[in-house]
């Protein structure tokens, strides 16, 4: 077989998911303060009663889009197998379908059941709670394709042009969103109603994409069980894993979307939004560049390169993400107070907010560790751990919630992240890149959090609350881009494959 198509190259993806996650998060620090302001808190958290059930119905993708992902991520490395790659696509797009059909019809038919049984409203009605739902269930369905094609272009390295449709859409969504609640109604209706609009002008944009991604072949993509069952087993894991995760993740957001007011439930669900925000943003530009990376090198089998690039990428994420979560949880009454500009969220929240970045943060470090598995194809240890972590940590963040509220369920699973650094890198690396545990722990962890740790710990010890909210929004600034500084002062091999570009462009030069 012969080695094929040029793509975008490391850095050109990286850069644009950052520049397209950037650019997300600008919007939702922009518009996110107007839409409480019109819709309120409650109806704020009724939307993250939704994000929570969301996230469980992503268990019906069963790993197609990872699949997808990772079997064009493979196949593309080779210029012959055109056919081949429409044919994975047909393959798992079938059933992809079939599943988005379902969800339509049982989120709509447990919208009524939620709005009368589950939640617990102060001010907004049941009709408006039931409609909203309604609304929601279009909504998920329909991101619930996108995400599908969204894997199957990120198999195939297309970054650059998946964030110009991002762009596109995060705009539409957060400005026009902004826009219908002042000039034709400030209802939690209207402003889903556009929600779902959008939403359907990404499927179509990343179907799109993905079509015009994938070369040539002699014949349509063709549906083959052959496939199904060559894949089910990487496919059957990944459903796994997302169950088992996704019941270790939600299980406060559920337990406390009943047993709190929806007022109060709001407040945990901004802590939630703002750090997973922060997080999501950085671990899904390098993660989304640097998994089919991995997957190609599994596939060749060329395990210096993909040493090389592993070490790499965690420096990145360390030297991005880690200052980023430290400032957070260091200056968390700080940022809600100048960004929402309410005194009553903002003492209800920081908390919160602190605890949550910081687990959201250990979250987001085991993040590539983790696509290294799964570019093995080697799912069975997390599942095990999962399994561990479900029967023993469980119940005490049921206990946690049930004693200390919010506060006890974002301390048990930032406690849950924190053993993952320790159980699941020990266990990787006796099978996976057997000498490089050390290394991981000590120069691409430790090294960039004691420098990231040093700047924010001076910087908070300076700060003033007697400062006007601009010295404190650039106080803040200038402290995180020292720890960025920091971070990467220490990283050697960081450094250089940031600087390469610029000493190959000064050799160029002199030739």
């Amino acid at each position: 077989m012969t080695r094929i198509i040029k793509k975008n190259s490391l850095r050109v993806n990286i850069a644009s998911n950052f520049i397209g996650s950037i650019w997300t998060t600008i919007l939702v620090i922009i518009f996110v303060p107007f839409y409480l302001r019109y819709i309120g808190i409650e109806a704020y958290g009724l939307i993250g009663v939704f994000t929570g059930i969301q996230a469980f119905i992503a268990l019906l993708d069963f790993g197609l889009s990872p699949t997808l992902n990772r079997e064009l991520a493979r196949l593309s490395a080779f210029d012959d197998q055109a056919q081949a790659m429409h044919d994975i696509k047909r393959t798992l797009e079938i059933p992809n379908w079939i599943s988005a059909a379902v969800i339509t019809v049982g989120l709509c038919a447990l919208s009524p059941l939620i709005a009368k049984y589950w939640v617990r409203p102060v001010d907004l009605t049941e009709s408006t709670i039931t409609q909203s739902m309604l609304l929601m269930s279009v909504s998920v369905a329909v991101q619930f394709l996108s995400s599908f094609y969204v894997g199957g272009v990120l198999g195939m390295q297309r970054q650059l042009y998946l964030n110009a449709v991002n762009i596109i859409s995060s705009t539409l969504r957060s400005a026009g969103g902004f826009l219908v609640l002042v000039f034709i109604s400030p209802t939690i209706q209207a402003f889903l109603i556009w929600q779902c609009f959008v939403a359907v002008f990404q499927l179509f944009s990343v179907w799109l994409l993905l079509k015009k991604s994938l070369p040539a072949s002699p014949l349509k993509g063709r549906f083959q069980r052959e496939l199904l069952k060559k894949i089910w087993r990487f496919a059957a894991g990944m459903t796994g894993l997302t169950i088992l995760s996704l019941v270790l993740i939600q299980t406060d957001k559920l337990i406390l979307s009943r047993m709190l007011s929806l007022q109060y439930f709001g407040y945990y669900a901004l802590a939630i939004t703002i750090s997973g925000m922060a997080v999501g943003t950085i671990v899904s530009s390098i993660t989304n560049s640097v998994y089919p990376k991995y997957s190609h090198f599994v596939f060749v089998k060329d395990e210096a390169g993909l040493s090389d690039i592993y070490h790499r990428s965690c420096q990145v994420l360390s030297a991005v993400l880690i200052p980023v979560v430290l400032v957070i949880a260091a200056f968390s009454y700080q940022i809600l107070q100048v960004w929402t500009g309410d005194e009553k969220i903002s003492a209800n929240t920081y908390l919160l907010l602190t605890i949550t970045a910081i687990g959201t943060g250990l979250n987001g470090i085991m993040y590539l560790p983790y696509h290294l598995q799964l570019a093995h194809g080697w799912t069975r240890l997390s599942l095990y751990i999962n399994v561990a972590a479900i029967i023993i940590l469980v119940p005490v963040m049921i206990a946690g919630v049930y004693k200390y509220g919010a506060v006890g369920g974002a301390t048990v699973y930032a406690a849950l992240n924190f053993s993952y650094i320790f159980i699941t890198i020990q266990l990787m690396h006796r099978r996976i890149l057997k000498d490089e545990k050390w290394k991981w722990y000590i120069q691409d962890l430790l090294f960039p959090l004691a420098a990231s740790a040093l700047i924010v710990m001076i910087g908070r010890y300076f700060l003033s609350d007697e400062w006007v909210s601009l010295i404190k929004v650039l106080y803040i600034g200038g402290i995180l881009g020292l720890a960025f500084v920091a971070a990467i002062a220490v990283l050697p091999q960081l450094r250089s494959f940031i600087l390469a570009p610029v000493f190959n462009a000064r050799l160029a030069k002199q030739s």
